[in-house]
């Protein structure tokens, strides 16, 4: 540590003369210095605007129907077509139905332009046959003709042809199928008709194939792997199928002069398989062909009728029923929501994901000029956002259907949730040792106070002093070390070299300092039983080693607002000094004026630490702010927002505070990550309302298990 000034350490002296503090090893440089106005309370200012917004699922696409990831599993484990379809759509049969219909396939949609030839598969191959406006044009194998429209009609254009053009108000190209594929755009197609005409309302093409439904259609259908096993790829074909036999009984779409599209906006149909693809496409046309003749194939039906069986990559853990995906629409009784862990399990990809998106896309997806605030607390049965809603830095909100947002965000499915995790335990001195472990291992430091409800004043002024030093906080008994301290001692070896000790010999007795000294390690008591000797002590051992210019004060009621605020105290090393019910106890005051200090932050609103502690404190010549709020939940959301640039990690953490146990936010604290007060079993909305506007924290914990936060609180901030 670099020498002292001489005014540094006459203060130092006197600090050590006047309240039994010692000089420690210099702390992390200081955070900027958070502003304010006298006497008033403490605020964040606008709305932060984020730069970006991370969203944490399970599962891909919209979640109804059947799952291929989950019908995947379930052939794994030994389940037949005819099982998995009844368990995604419930209450259907499987039945073999006529598929020889034909379907029309748009494989060129809305292009300005497009470009066929014929490929050779055969001997004296590859010749097309293109008709348009009566007249007949025969390229050779190989030779390109563009395609362009021209008006109200197509024209087909071959330099090498004759004629060299032909147009008509659609275009029909044929070719032998036994020797000849026709290439689009480079795809590859077997089965002929391809006709091309003008899209409606645009100065565009569209380019459709006219195929047989089951043979032709299906046998390229290219939703799953055709290497997965049997049962999966018979499901797909049904489904498939089903799904096909609803589109063509629709009718032609003006829009694409189709009943499907080759993408995902219906099914994927793709051009002829080569490669590896070829050697396993005998199985997928093997599931196309079960049905019992060439003319049928199966489906699952309801109450007779073909169902409309749509499907999805994966749920996240449950299928989606029909309505909350597509708002307004009916309840389909097929199209239920149904449990699904099949979806889950290790062979999905997408059983998790994570992905940041702009601040900008998120704005333009609600068509707001920014955003700053998301919710998603409109759930679904199958704990899927149904609905979110979005507040710019006006205060303007736009509301979204879940599958909406994620289409415009690209997000893999809209089963949202923050991932979750639960810190083990219950007892207070195992919460904090749990959050010491986040210390760094080559701390040399521990810092010790006591494990009892009573001696909480003490607990909360000792962690701003760990956290300058980035020491590990543990507890002790009156007699002894607790069982987790004693753990966490050894679990970091003989690293630990020094103790300061926040307590009293009646808090902790001198029993537990020779437990620490026959480990080698120094101890030094910081302060003595009384608030106010140990708060001035406390100011003066973090002035002498960091410097302090900030300072906050608290009273007993206000111990969960205190233990919110100490996550940050100590990386910005601000102490805490106890109040009683009209003024900040003379040492601490004292202490405050030698280290300089001219801010005090007040944790609580008046009827928690009172307007005489402010009057006081101003008197004397400090500036004083205040985080108010009618509950410690809503403090703890202030503080929060408010040092949201001096956390550091990406995780929020809830913690409980009761009227009989306050340790737990000081417990968490030690993470050095925000902390959230809940004073009962549900998270209020001050909680929810943080984490809506905060995407740097897409991760929250539970400090402690259910009986202090329940698995509910946990769920709703999840979910918000």
């Amino acid at each position: 540590m670099p020498p002292l000034s001489s005014v540094r350490f006459r203060r130092a002296l006197v600090a050590a003369l006047g309240s039994l503090a010692l000089l420690l090893t210099a702390a992390p440089s200081a955070a900027p210095a958070v502003t304010g106005t006298t006497g008033t309370t403490a605020s964040s200012g606008a709305a932060a605007v984020p730069s970006s917004w991370t969203f944490s699922g399970r599962g891909f696409g919209h979640g109804v129907g059947m799952s291929q990831y989950g019908a995947y599993a379930q052939a794994k484990a030994g389940w037949t077509a005819r099982e998995i379809l009844a368990f995604y759509y419930q209450g259907t049969t499987y039945d073999a139905v006529v598929d020889t219909q034909t379907i029309r396939v748009n494989v060129v949609r809305g292009a300005s332009t497009a470009s066929i030839a014929g490929l050779a598969t055969g001997t004296s191959g590859g010749r097309l046959t293109i008709t348009a406006g009566g007249r007949t044009m025969t390229p050779a194998a190989g030779q390109t003709v563009s395609l362009r429209r021209s008006s109200g009609s197509v024209v087909a254009t071959c330099s090498a042809c004759s004629p060299t053009s032909v147009t008509g108000t659609s275009v029909s190209v044929t070719w032998d199928e036994s020797r000849t594929d026709l290439s689009v755009g480079g795809r590859r197609y077997r089965h002929a008709p391809f006709v091309v005409t003008p899209t409606p309302g645009a100065a565009t093409l569209e380019g459709v194939l006219h195929l047989q439904l089951s043979s032709e259609y299906l046998d390229q259908i290219r939703e799953v792997p055709w290497s997965w096993p049997d049962a999966v790829l018979q499901a797909q074909a049904a489904a498939a199928r089903s799904y096909a036999l609803r589109k063509v009984a629709a009718g032609v779409r003006s829009s694409c002069a189709c009943h499907v599209t080759d993408g995902q906006g219906d099914q994927v149909y793709g051009s002829v398989p080569t490669g590896a693809e070829a050697a396993a496409w005998p199985r997928w046309r093997a599931a196309v062909a079960v049905g019992g003749d060439p003319s049928t194939g199966f489906v699952p039906r309801y109450g007779g009728q073909v169902i409309e069986a749509l499907y999805s990559s994966s749920s996240g853990g449950r299928t989606v029923a029909n309505e909350d995906v597509w708002l307004g629409g009916a309840p389909v009784p097929y199209l239920r929501s149904v449990a699904d862990p099949w979806s889950l399990t290790a062979d999905n990809p997408r059983r998790s994901w994570t992905t940041t998106v702009t601040g900008s896309r998120v704005a333009a997806a609600f068509g707001l000029p920014d955003v700053v605030s998301l919710r998603l607390s409109d759930r679904s049965s199958a704990e899927t956002v149904r609905q979110a809603t979005a507040t710019s830095s006006s205060g303007a909100t736009s509301t979204r259907s879940g599958n909406a947002m994620r289409s415009a965000l690209g997000l893999s499915s809209a089963s949202i949730h923050r991932p979750i995790s639960r810190v083990a335990g219950s007892a207070p001195a195992d919460l904090v040792a749990a959050s010491a472990q986040s210390a760094p291992s080559t701390a040399g430091t521990v810092v010790i106070a006591s494990s009892y409800e009573a001696d909480v004043p003490h607990l909360l002024m000792a962690r701003p002093l760990a956290g300058s030093l980035r020491a590990p906080l543990l507890l002790s008994g009156r007699s002894s070390l607790t069982s987790s301290a004693v753990r966490e001692l050894d679990r970091r070896g003989g690293t630990i070299t020094r103790a300061y000790l926040v307590a009293g010999s009646p808090m902790v007795g001198s029993s537990v300092v020779s437990q620490l000294e026959r480990r080698g390690i120094t101890v030094t008591r910081v302060g003595l039983s009384d608030r106010d000797a140990t708060a001035a002590a406390v100011v003066d051992l973090m002035e002498a080693t960091v410097g302090v210019s900030t300072a906050a004060a608290s009273t007993r009621d206000t111990a969960p607002e205190a233990g919110a605020f100490s996550a940050v105290a100590g990386v910005r090393r601000e102490p805490i000094v106890w109040a009683g019910a009209t003024k900040v106890g003379w040492r601490a005051r004292a202490a405050l004026q030698r280290a300089g200090v001219r801010t005090v932050r007040l944790l609580g609103p008046t009827s928690r630490i009172s307007a005489d502690v402010a009057t006081d404190l101003t008197g004397r010549g400090f500036r004083v702010t205040r985080f108010s709020g009618s509950s410690a939940s809503l403090v703890s959301a202030q503080i929060a927002e408010y040092f949201r640039n001096s956390y550091r990690g990406d995780t929020v953490v809830l913690a409980r505070s009761t009227s009989t146990r306050t340790s737990d936010p000081v417990a968490a604290a030690g993470y050095g990550l925000p902390v959230l007060v809940l004073t009962g079993t549900s998270a209020p909305g001050s909680v929810t309302s943080l984490v809506q506007r905060s995407p740097q924290w897409p991760q929250v914990r539970a400090m402690g298990s259910t009986s202090r936060v329940t698995s509910a609180a946990l769920v709703k901030v999840r979910d918000a």
